[in-house]
């Protein structure tokens, strides 16, 4: 019998090899060996045009002096305690609103989900446009109605606060619909049940809907942490790090450095340090939110 299962598993191993050496092989050339190569760079120094030198530990501590690597971690910490919540709470919300059967659903459903198809490259110029302190009818609605001028981006501090929420704007309809799944994926008996003995729709959400969609939400925030530890895009096309550089965020900085005269080695140095900060955040939330599931069963 047992030989009669290792000549199955054989001939299956046999039969699915062709298959996962085709993807094991498109990982490694994509994945795997890009990542050793950056691995490899962060411990030279030079150009890929002058010729790499050894240079040990030399890039880590230069990182951990670097003043403006610190500022730039610093924004994007800022522009991540922004939009990290706020975009699982709203996204929350709508994908409960979407999952509630609302009269003309796919309608709201598409409207919703429409930023989400935009590139940021467009919705960055889009917004542009709003604010443009001249032309823009966002600008010009708050100054008629309020007498307001928002420095959006001429002002540091502001401009981080609203590139937060353009990225909230533009990703929130992707993530509402993956929450409008889980919630349509409640055993509506539960529901039933708890309307019978009496549980209000408040009292529903919180111990019946929330608690099991929290491994949805698990997933949605490593996705909104993964996007906002990487943003770069609206900064290319919206600040570029302005003014001055009040709006560097890590990944900006580390496009600086690769292609505008600064150092590859160095910027490898840099992407790794912020591969292993989106580590340690990823996994402090996995954590803060299993806990938190154990504590309410």
């Amino acid at each position: 019998m047992a030989v009669r299962r290792l000549a199955r598993d054989s001939r299956d191993l046999l039969t699915a090899g062709p298959f996962l050496a085709l993807k094991a092989a498109v990982f490694g050339l994509f994945v795997a060996v890009p990542f050793v190569y950056t691995f490899v760079l962060t411990f030279q120094r030079g150009s890929l045009l002058s010729g790499l030198r050894w240079n040990g530990l030399g890039n880590y501590r230069t990182v951990l002096t670097d003043t403006l690597f610190r500022d730039s971690l610093l924004n994007t910490l800022v522009f991540m305690a922004i939009t990290i919540p706020v975009t699982v709470l709203v996204s929350m919300a709508v994908g409960l609103l979407l999952a509630s059967g609302l009269p003309g659903i796919r309608v709201h459903r598409a409207l919703i989900y429409l930023p989400s198809l935009l590139s940021v490259v467009a919705t960055g110029l889009i917004w542009k446009v709003m604010i443009d302190p001249e032309q823009g009818p966002l600008d010009l609605l708050l100054d008629k109605l309020f007498g307001l001028r928002v420095p959006w981006l001429t002002d540091g501090g502001v401009a981080i606060v609203f590139l937060s929420l353009i990225t909230v704007w533009c990703s929130c309809g992707f993530y509402s619909l993956i929450f409008m799944a889980g919630f349509n994926n409640i055993p509506q008996d539960l529901l039933e049940a708890g309307r019978i003995d009496g549980a209000s729709t408040w009292q529903l959400l919180v111990h019946i809907r929330i608690p099991l969609v929290r491994s949805v939400a698990q997933v949605v925030l490593v996705l909104v942490t993964i996007s906002a530890v990487q943003v770069f895009d609206l900064v290319f096309v919206m600040t570029h790090g302005g003014p001055g550089t009040e709006t560097y965020t890590a990944m900006w900085y580390v496009y600086q450095n690769a292609f505008n005269g600064g150092s590859v080695a160095y910027a490898a140095t840099m992407s790794i340090v912020l591969l292993l900060v989106t580590m340690i955040i990823a996994a402090v939330f996995l954590a803060r939110t299993e806990s938190g599931g154990e504590a309410g069963d």
